[in-house]
This record gives structure tokens, sequence and C-alpha cells, in this order.
């Protein structure tokens, strides 16, 4: 990619993906999100069409399984990209948004979409419990915090159609929007009064023992892991979630001193290509080493939870470190993420990932029961025009509003005085 290529592109930024007014935007964080969302959706495509000859040890289901990691990558993204504006006053930087201003931010990123896409797919093909007397649970987000009552409404499906099941990832999204600015007024009591080195290395402390809870409650204590609160809250993912925290504090701390970036991050930084080499060698590693099923469903033991939260946690940490410390015209990285193919794929990405799985499961176990390549490339060309007809007339429209206030949106004008 010609240098310069990421700063035409983001300069007309779509305003689905930019930033708070006056805050630094990362172009390559949109074709992060593209990379992941498409190996979410290769995942999903083994998973309905019974994998390769079966859910066994093979090189191939092995090979694809493993890419359920690109949900690490998600929740990063959303801890830095939502954090990093909240403490950038913290080293000089522009004041954070207001909590009202945040919340309807989210709200319209994340609601009207879905509930279009939830109805539409309700009414064809036809998902099962959406306009049942617990229609609320699914229009909430609410489903998975309560799984136990609400999924009553679905008793008798077998073919995933109870409302969107990757909504689970909504759903923890969601609880860490609401968790994000308590947890950013506690850290700003901390931060006061420090010096910058202080505050830093209070909070990463602060990231690190949370980290820590989140992943040894979640393998020692499997009665609170399989608990809906838990497992589909951010309390069970706060490792990748705690991550973009902690890139975010870095981020704000050496924005204008980059020079002073720890060494080893700095390294990384600078040598985007090996990062990659080194995230794609530990990845290799986890295929072969860890039970080829996806992190949601396994059997895993203490040790084998640990271990796969750690190596994914890894993984994702060298995948983005270019995008949030690298330079966004240099090297393979930016080179993939910036194209302008995967920075559209970027945009879309929302609306990919709740069309899909729909279409996925009615392609591979709904009765047609098509192969992985013909679900996989079917899938991708029926849900690409679907999102981008959402993205559109949907999420573009509405997210021009993100920075009026709900009072200037829906209020009504005073008469002018002559």
């Amino acid at each position: 990619m010609a240098s310069g290529q990421v700063e035409r592109s983001a300069a007309a930024v779509p305003d689905v993906v930019a930033p708070p007014p006056r805050h630094p935007r990362f172009p390559l964080s949109d074709g992060a999100r593209a990379f992941a969302v498409i190996s979410v959706m290769i995942c999903h495509v083994w998973l309905f069409t019974g994998g390769f000859g079966g859910f066994t040890g093979s090189l191939p289901n092995r090979l694809v399984v493993r890419l359920d990691g690109a949900i690490a990558i998600f929740f990063f993204l959303s801890g830095f990209l939502l954090y990093r504006p909240m403490i950038a006053h913290r080293a000089d930087g522009p004041a954070s948004p207001t909590v009202g201003a945040y919340a309807w931010r989210r709200f319209l990123r994340v609601y009207p979409v879905y509930w279009v896409v939830l109805t539409a797919l309700a009414v064809f093909p036809g998902l099962v419990g959406v306009f049942t007397d617990r229609w609320y649970t699914f229009y909430s987000l609410g489903f998975y915090l309560d799984y136990a009552d609400a999924s009553k409404a679905c008793i008798g499906d077998s073919g995933f159609r109870c409302g969107l099941p990757q909504s689970w990832t909504l759903t923890v999204e969601m609880t860490f929007y609401l968790m994000l600015p308590f947890y950013a007024w506690l850290t700003a009591r901390i931060a006061r009064g420090r010096t910058l080195r202080s505050w830093i290395r209070a909070e990463l402390l602060l990231i690190a023992a949370l980290s820590a809870a989140s992943v040894l409650v979640g393998a020692f204590f499997p009665s609170v892991r399989d608990a809906s609160w838990f497992r589909f809250s951010f309390l069970a993912h706060f490792l990748w979630l705690g991550l973009g925290l902690a890139a975010a504090i870095l981020s704000v701390a050496y924005h204008h001193r980059r020079q002073e970036l720890p060494t080893l991050l700095r390294l990384a930084a600078d040598n985007p290509g090996a990062c990659w080499v080194l995230a794609l060698a530990i990845w290799v590693v986890e295929v072969f080493t860890i039970v080829p099923t996806p992190f949601t469903v396994a059997p895993f033991g203490p040790g084998g939870y640990v271990v796969l939260h750690l190596v994914q946690a890894a993984v994702a940490v060298l995948v983005l470190i270019p995008v949030f410390f690298g330079n966004p015209n240099f090297g393979v990285p930016a080179r993939f993420l910036g194209h302008p193919v995967m920075l559209w794929l970027g945009v879309l990405s929302y609306g990919l990932y709740l069309w899909s799985v729909t279409i996925t499961v009615d392609l591979g176990v709904g009765g047609a029961e098509a192969g992985f390549g013909a679900v996989l490339v079917l899938s991708f060309l029926i849900s690409l025009p679907l999102a981008a007809l959402t993205y559109y007339l949907v999420e573009r429209p509405l997210m021009v509003l993100k920075y009026r206030s709900p009072r200037e949106v829906f209020g009504r004008r005073r008469p002018s005085q002559g």
C-alpha cells in the first residue's frame, strides 16, 4: 500500500467508526475488525456443516476451530477504542465524553441495526422465540443473562434458531459498556494526585489482578463458570477486554513520547511483520496442542482453560500491536488491514456478524445440508449484500446523530423570535 493511503482513506471517516471529536483515529482497527469477523464466519460455517468429516482431531478441523480466537480480538478492540477517549485527558489529551454522550453513542451503534436484523430474520426464514411473550429478552440483549428461563421460549428448537445465537458476544459487550464508566470513575480516583508513571503502574496492576481473577474463577469454579451471569458477561472475558484497557493506558501515556514506550512494545511496534509471524507461530502451536473444540463449549479442565485464554490473549496482542502502536502505512499488517476492501468490510462487519449465522444455519443444518466450501461461499455472498443494505439504510444514517444529544434529535425546535 502506498504511503499515505490509510490517511486518505481516513480523511472522510465513516461516522459509524469515527472517534469522539479531537481524539485520534486508528484506521487499521477497521481492517482488524474485518479480519476478526471473517474468521468468526469461517468458524461458524465449520460448526454448522459438521466440520470436515465430523468434529475430529484432523488438521483441517484443528485449523478452523482455533479461529475462535477472533473473539479475543473483538473484545480487545472494544476495550481499547472505548476506554482511550475516557482517559486521554489524564495525559493532557482531549476531554473525555460525558457518560450521557457515551451511552447515546453505544445505543445507536448496537441496538437499531440489531433490532432490524433480528426482526427481519424472525419473519423470514423464521427465528424461534422472538415473537413470544419473552420477546423483550431478545430485543434487550438480556436473553443470555438468564438463559435457563429465557430459553423456554425456544423449547423444541434444535437448529440454532433461538434468536441470534451469536448475540451472546453482544451481551458480553453490553455488560462491559455498562461497567466501563464506573471503572473509569474508579481509576480516575486512583490516578488523582499521582505522577504519570505511578498511575500507569497502579492501573496496570489493577487490570492484571482483575484479569487473573476472571481466568482463575472460570478455571477452578465450574459452577460459576457455567452460570449465565458470569459466562455471558464481561466477568468471564475480562482478560481480553482488560488487554484493551491496558493498551489504551499505554497509548495515552506515550502518545506524544513514543520513543519512551517500554522497550519490548516499541520493538514490536517497529517490526510489525515480526509481530504477526510470532502471532502465527503461537497460533500454530495452539492448533496442534489444544483440543479442537470451540472455547465456548470445550470441556476444559482448569489447566486447559487457563492456557487457552492466555494463548489467545497473546495472539490478539501481537495481531493488534501494529494497529495501535505501529505506523499505519508500513509493513505487511498495514498493507493487509489497510487495504480498501478490508476497511470497507470493517465498516460492514457488524451487519455481517448479525446476518451470517442464521443464513449459515439454513444452508448447513437447516435442510440444505451443503458442504463447508459451498456454505462458506454462499453465506458470504448472501450476507454481504444484506450487511451493506443495513449499513447504508440504517447504520450510516443513524450514526450521523451520534454527536447530537437525544434532546437535539427528538426535541422540538423552539419557534423563532421575530
